[in-house]
Formats: C-alpha cells, sequence, structure tokens
C-alpha cells in the first residue's frame, strides 16, 4: 500500500512483503515527490533486487541534491502529451548498464541490430541483423526533434509551476481540503501533479460531486488516479479489492488534480481558485 502522507509506496510494508520470489521493486515518484531512495536502496542491495523507478511524473525532481531516475538499475520517463517534456508519444530510459541498454535499443527496434541511419551512410550500405524478436517500441526522429528542444525550458517552467503550487497552497488553506504535503527535507518535489483530496465528510460534497461542479464552473478538472484494484481487469484476473489497500483505495476515491502548468496566466489561477471556493461553499 501508500504511505497516506506522501501518497509514494510505503517501504515499510514493501520490506515486510519481500519474499524469496521477489525479483525487483518498482517505483512510482508519485506527482513528482521523490520516493524514498536511502531505504529502497539499502533494501534491495541487502535482498539483491533490482530497483526500477517510475519517473514520468518525476523529471525535475531530486533527492538529496541527485536527479530522481539515477538511483535505480532503471530510470523510466515519459514523454507523452500530458508530461513535462513532451513528444506525443516515447520515453527515455536510463541505466549504468551498458549491456542493458543495448538490449533495450535492439528491442526497441524490432530485434534488429542496426537502425536505418546506421545501415544507410556515406560509407555504403550495412548489412543487420535480427538477433531476437523485438518490439516496435522506438521513438521517432520527429518525435525525438520536438523534445529535445524543450530541455532547455524544463528549469523554467518548473519554476512557474512552483509558484501557482504555492499560491494555490495559500489560497486553499483552511478550506475543506486535504493540500499536498509540503516535501521532504533535501528533496524537489517536481510538481508535476496538485492533487487535493475531496472527503464527503468534510467537504460536504462527493469527490464526483466536486469533479461535476468544477467542470460547469468551466475548470478543466482529472483524477490521478483510481487504485488498481478498483479496475475490473485486476478483480477479474487476480481477484483483488480496493480493501486490500486501504490507503491507496481512499486516496483513488477522493483525489482530484487542479489545472498546473507554466501556460496557466495569472488570470486563469485565479478562476481555479474563485471556482473552488464557490464549489465548496
Amino acid at each position: 500500500d501508500v504511505d497516506p502522507r506522501t501518497q509514494n509506496l510505503d517501504p515499510e510494508q514493501v520490506e515486510r512483503h519481500v519474499t524469496e520470489r521477489t525479483r525487483g521493486i518498482l517505483l512510482v515518484h508519485f506527482a513528482g515527490r521523490p520516493c524514498d531512495m536511502d531505504r529502497y536502496r539499502a533494501l534491495c542491495a541487502q535482498h539483491q533486487l533490482l530497483l526500477f523507478e517510475d519517473c514520468a511524473h518525476a523529471i525535475e525532481a531530486t533527492y538529496h541534491g541527485r536527479h530522481a531516475g539515477t538511483f535505480g538499475d532503471f530510470g523510466c520517463f515519459s514523454f507523452y502529451t500530458t508530461k513535462n517534456v513532451i513528444t506525443a508519444e516515447g520515453g527515455m530510459v536510463l541505466s549504468n548498464s551498458t549491456e542493458a541498454l543495448d538490449r533495450i535499443k535492439t528491442l526497441a527496434l524490432h530485434g534488429l541490430t542496426r537502425d536505418a541511419w546506421k545501415r544507410f551512410g556515406d560509407e555504403g550500405y550495412r548489412h543487420y541483423y535480427v538477433t531476437e524478436a523485438g518490439f516496435k517500441y522506438n521513438m521517432t526522429d520527429l518525435q525525438a526533434a520536438l523534445g529535445i528542444h524543450q530541455l532547455a525550458r524544463v528549469e523554467s517552467n518548473w519554476q512557474k509551476r512552483s509558484a501557482i503550487w504555492e499560491h494555490y497552497d495559500a489560497a486553499f488553506d483552511g478550506l475543506r481540503l486535504d493540500l499536498p504535503a509540503p516535501p521532504e527535507p533535501d528533496t524537489r518535489h517536481a510538481r508535476h501533479l496538485y492533487t487535493v483530496q475531496v472527503e464527503a465528510e468534510r467537504a460536504g460534497l462527493s469527490r464526483d460531486e466536486f469533479l461535476e461542479a468544477m467542470t460547469a464552473q468551466n475548470i478543466g478538472v482529472g483524477v490521478h488516479y483510481q487504485s488498481i484494484p478498483e479496475h475490473p481487469h485486476y478483480q477479474e484476473r487476480f481477484g483483488w479489492e480496493p480493501e486490500m489497500w486501504p490507503h491507496a483505495a481512499r486516496i483513488g476515491r477522493s483525489t482530484v488534480s487542479l489545472p498546473l502548468g507554466p501556460k496557466l496566466t495569472d488570470a486563469d489561477v485565479e478562476d481555479v481558485i474563485a471556482a473552488v471556493r464557490k464549489v465548496l461553499a
């Protein structure tokens, strides 16, 4: 289950559930908040486990001065259109293992030993070979061209989102909402999602009623995310029920993501704040 404060995977629960069948741990730096990497690295070293970091929300996040995605065996990033660097689709994998990265590159392009750039050149044609059955997982060159020029704006965009985040914190203080917890010491929150918790007993309306009311005020809102066992596939395939992970279930049933992005104007932010206050009133 997750830690109810950070909403990241709870390392104490992970440690209790490690068995001889465990091969690795996959972490999500949820909403941009870095996980407790000291705990997880020690746990993986103790049990000889692989460590995977899901950094889809965390391209700007740091933990004790070190970037998210550089602690584990693999750091995985998303450049989907809702992320902070966008290539429409695609992503990036980091690893210290040259052998693993070479295999990833091969698998991502049908299992080929050479891509088109390496087959056709001034030196003439070069043969390729299929070393194992692969996939069509490669990012296109056009997508890469879209993304690479956004890297220069990562920091300035983070600063803009941070200013909006802090404005929200101040504006919503005292309202009948649970706000995001402050970042842990010596960490940098990527501030990818600004999520509030709408608990019916406290707020006076359900989360879904809040969503509908905000939409009626022309404010775009989202849910990130319902817990995995809420979805029929996992219930039918594995027999999972939300109550088996009570913290994740409660958060998934009460969470709302408010607008957060560098293109929001001051007037946009004030519109969001006014709508939240009106709906809660």
